[in-house]
């Protein structure tokens, strides 16, 4: 009997350092949470433009792709997919009356709702068997995380951004 093409033959060896353990895992979940689940509508590459446009409400889709730091042509090409799906709806700009703006629709709401729920479960059930205490530590971790990075992507960008207006390199 062969192993299965998805076994592994050897287990994973524990990381051995905070910073390969956080690419290990954040490559594993990007793996499962891209993986299509049961009732989706959606693709996942939707999920970055629904959920800002979600939080953000309208926004032209120019914004949207500096926001998300994409190309223009692949934010409209995937908003126009949306659009005809019924999850997007465009408006018109009350700042310039030749440009629009588009916001997710009652649809495109559900469907994204229905998307996160369903990959929640997924990680409710990768952690089946923490504590509280341990669940709860590891949400205060993250979020710490997560606000570090982001604090450092904007100080990055602001370097960046420094370094294109002057021609020289900033320093910090």
């Amino acid at each position: 009997m062969h192993p299965s093409p998805t076994a592994l033959t050897e287990p994973i060896p524990a990381p051995e350092t905070a910073e390969d353990a956080v690419m290990s895992l954040m490559l594993a979940v990007g793996r499962r949470m891209r993986q299509r689940q049961p009732g989706d509508e959606i693709d996942y590459s939707a999920f970055p433009i629904l959920k800002l446009l979600s939080h953000q409400g309208p926004m032209r889709l120019s914004a949207l792709a500096s926001v998300l730091g994409l190309d223009a042509s692949t934010v409209s090409r995937h908003a126009r997919q949306l659009e005809d799906r019924g999850l997007l709806e465009r408006t018109g700009d009350p700042d310039d009356g030749r440009a629009s703006r588009v916001t997710v629709s009652e649809q495109g709401s559900a469907c994204l709702a229905h998307a996160f729920a369903t990959r929640r479960e997924v990680l409710s059930h990768a952690l089946d068997g923490w504590t509280d205490e341990e669940r709860e530590t590891l949400r205060l971790m993250l979020h710490r995380l997560h606000l570090t990075l982001m604090t450092h992507a904007d100080q990055q960008d602001s370097q960046v951004t420094q370094t294109t207006t002057t021609g020289q390199e900033a320093t910090a």
